[in-house]
């Protein structure tokens, strides 16, 4: 007999899903077990109630009522226990108001568990008499309180995704505009932030140069002062008539010595400032011009001897010395940020001699030329080769590093100078070319 119920419950809710599953189950347990009331309700642990899902009474489905567990059976049913009173149910939970109005013998619950064990509603049958089949609906709500609250689960899954699908499209449309709103402001950001790592260039450059030229003019300083010293001293002697051939001729010797000192030191300052002028102005206006190319990487490598004495770099140049009309702040940033990488990440934790070398050919017949790069520093892993030329990808954001130099050498050597790079494989440190027509402007600027 047990069997054929279950076929026939079976049977009744076979491809039923949702609200319709919940009606037919509960309709044939009910008609099964003849229970006047019987119904699934799911429970609200905030509120600790529980509404129905599918309620019948009197063999009819009727609408769903909503309830609050305390000093009722179903809290019980809620903490994980199946609950029976075959008889004298209102005795027992005298508290409970709505099984005293409905006259309600007795009372049996199952607890209903999802997929992690939770209890998450209850299946329930009530009775105006005493149960005559407690086995029986026991065994039946049991056997199907797993399909019941997988079906719970599944139709809480659905109404979820249901409700993302609806507000899907408005969502689309909101991101749609923020992202359009949002790459206005990324080109912006963009812009603003080449500007700023120029600016950052410009203001190491002005370091740099502030440093340099404080030691030339440090030694003429004392040079002036000494010679200054000497000659009060002459004058003294002089004005006291005790001037002797052998202090003339001693005062011509500190003449001699350190006049071509004070001279060599204010030229090398003078040098220092006048590429310090020409670097500058080229770095902050992009204009064209016509360089002597050698001659300019030279100046700015001399702008970076701060940075290249501090790690005790060494770099060589062998760069033709040719004419090119191009963007000569293009080049001063291309190598600025080159040699930067290398000082950061190349030489940071790498002892020994740390060199750099810079090699330079026509190509093309003398229409183009091809600059080499490289170091002997720590070299680059396989996923630093893949996203060395992406904005904002940097190995040492925890220094300060923003990851836009690589991405700005990239974006000048393609769109300013209308070139080509290609990163080089290297057994050891970083290597690279880039190449430029000697006319390296594109021809729609």
């Amino acid at each position: 007999m047990f069997d054929q119920y279950l076929r026939t419950v079976l049977e009744c809710v076979d491809n039923r899903y949702g609200d319709d599953f919940f009606s037919s189950i509960t309709l044939q347990l009910d008609r099964i077990i003849a229970a006047d009331y019987t119904f699934i309700a799911r429970l609200n642990t905030h509120t600790h109630s529980a509404r129905t899902i599918a309620l019948v009474a009197k063999g009819e489905l009727t609408d769903n009522i909503e309830y609050d567990l305390k000093h009722t059976p179903c809290e019980n049913v809620a903490d994980d226990s199946v609950c029976c009173y075959p008889a004298d149910v209102c005795q027992a939970f005298p508290n409970d108001q709505l099984l005293v109005d409905m006259k309600i013998d007795a009372y049996l619950g199952t607890p209903l568990k999802d997929s992690n064990g939770q209890v998450i509603g209850l299946i329930v049958a009530l009775y105006e008499t005493p149960i005559k089949e407690e086995e029986l609906t026991q065994a039946l709500f049991e056997v199907f309180s797993g399909r019941i609250a997988a079906e719970i689960e599944r139709q809480e899954y659905e109404t979820a995704l249901e409700k993302l699908n609806q507000s899907l499209e408005e969502k689309v449309d909101q991101r749609t505009k923020e992202l359009q709103k949002a790459l206005l402001t990324l080109n912006k950001a963009q812009q603003q932030l080449i500007e700023s790592e120029k600016m950052a260039a410009l203001g190491n450059l002005v370091a740099g140069i502030a440093h340099e030229v404080n030691t030339p003019l440090g030694v003429a300083i004392t040079s002036q002062s000494y010679l200054a010293d000497q000659f009060k001293e002459l004058c003294q002697q002089m004005d006291q008539e005790t001037l002797t051939k052998e202090g003339l001729l001693q005062f011509r010797e500190d003449m001699a010595e350190a006049l071509p000192l004070l001279y060599s030191n204010l030229t090398r300052a003078a040098e220092l400032i006048q590429n310090f002028k020409r670097i500058a102005a080229d770095q902050h206006e992009d204009r064209a011009d016509t360089i002597t190319l050698d001659k300019y990487y030279k100046q700015v490598v001399s702008t970076l001897h701060p940075l290249l004495k501090e790690q005790a770099v060494d770099i060589t140049l062998d760069i033709p010395g040719i004419n090119i009309y191009t963007y000569p702040s293009a080049h001063a940033q291309i190598l600025s940020n080159l040699i930067k990488n290398s000082v950061m990440h190349g030489f940071a934790d790498t002892p020994g001699e740390h060199l750099i070398q810079l090699h330079g050919q026509l190509t093309d017949h003398g229409k183009g030329v091809k600059i080499t790069y490289r170091d002997n520093g720590a070299g680059i892993n396989e996923d630093t080769r893949k996203r060395i030329f992406e904005p904002f990808y940097t190995t040492a954001r925890h220094k300060g590093a923003v990851g836009l130099g690589m991405s700005i050498v990239y974006n000048l050597i393609k769109q300013n100078l209308n070139g080509e790079l290609e990163l080089l494989n290297s057994e050891a440190g970083l290597m690279l070319e880039y190449s430029f027509p000697v006319s390296g402007i594109p021809s729609d600027l």
